[in-house]
């Protein structure tokens, strides 16, 4: 009889010395087996899960801080973009407003007439008033038109500057999206491989409290072998009292039971039992 077979006290009642030492080996062999398996779960299989889930959990946080400061700079990057484009719009207009008025004079003949009037002021080359005031008159004229090119140029650097800026920050925001595309999946990945790690870990668990209850089946069975055992050693005591050294062995120590146990139920006593019976309590 194995030890998943011993199931009642009346099982080990019908067994002998040497039976119940054996299954008691057999018992501890598999106290010893069910306590390597718990050790084996407590410090190997659940300390390294523990450990990858927070290694999990720390990528998974570090992904997640990077894919808020991602947010952070796409939103301020749209903002900047938002604005930039404004203001190209803006210098567009502008443009399409001035070149529409520009001055059919290069900017070099402008220059030449503004020296020349200019020249005529200092030097007071005019006959009279009338003639330095149109003179003055001219000067200004050529002045705006200069003035005119000029903003039309310093605009168009600026919208150069704009479309560059701009150039700029769309090369950003797409580079920061593919980032937090990447980073999504990750992130998900990250959290799938938790939820397998805490399913693994429940399992571990699971699968230890089985085994402590195994455990404590096979030491309740432990703790009946062993008292069993008491009881026969002091059964033995009473025969090596009563036979001297001779005494019989596990073969009348299970008759006398026998006989016990029919006395008890009423049966019928053969004349053998009742003397071993009686000789007992004598």
């Amino acid at each position: 009889m194995s030890s998943t077979d011993l199931s009642s006290k009346a099982d080990l009642e019908s067994l002998g010395w040497n039976e119940l030492v054996a299954l008691k080996r057999e018992l501890s062999s598999f106290l010893r087996e069910i306590t390597n398996k718990i050790i084996k779960i407590e410090d190997r299989d659940v300390r390294s899960l523990n450990d990858n889930i927070q290694k999990e959990k720390d990528n998974l946080n570090s992904s997640l801080r990077r894919s808020k400061q991602i947010r952070a700079e796409i939103d301020s990057n749209n903002s900047k973009l938002y604005d930039t484009s404004k203001k190209i719009s803006e210098a567009k207009n502008f443009l399409s407003i001035m070149e529409s008025r520009l001055p059919a004079e290069k900017e070099a003949d402008l220059l030449k007439i503004i020296d020349s009037n200019q020249k005529l002021l200092d030097e007071k080359i005019y006959r009279n008033e009338r003639e330095r005031t149109e003179i003055i008159s001219s000067l200004n004229d050529v002045k705006m038109k200069r003035e005119a090119i000029k903003a039309i140029h310093s605009i168009k650097e600026q919208l150069a500057q704009y479309n560059t800026y701009s150039k700029t920050l769309n090369r950003s925001l797409k580079t920061s999206y593919e980032e937090q595309q990447s980073l999504q999946r990750i992130i998900l990945e990250s959290q799938k491989n938790i939820n397998t790690l805490f399913i693994s870990r429940r399992n571990a668990s699971d699968e230890r409290q089985a085994h402590l209850k195994q455990y404590e089946g096979y030491l309740s069975q432990l703790d009946r072998i062993n008292s069993r055992l008491d009881t026969i050693a002091e059964a033995r005591k009473k025969q090596r009292q009563e036979y001297g050294h001779n005494f019989p062995h596990d073969a009348l120590f299970k008759v006398k039971e026998e006989a016990k146990k029919k006395l008890e139920r009423g049966s019928k006593l053969s004349f053998e039992e009742l003397k071993l019976i009686y000789s007992e309590k004598a």
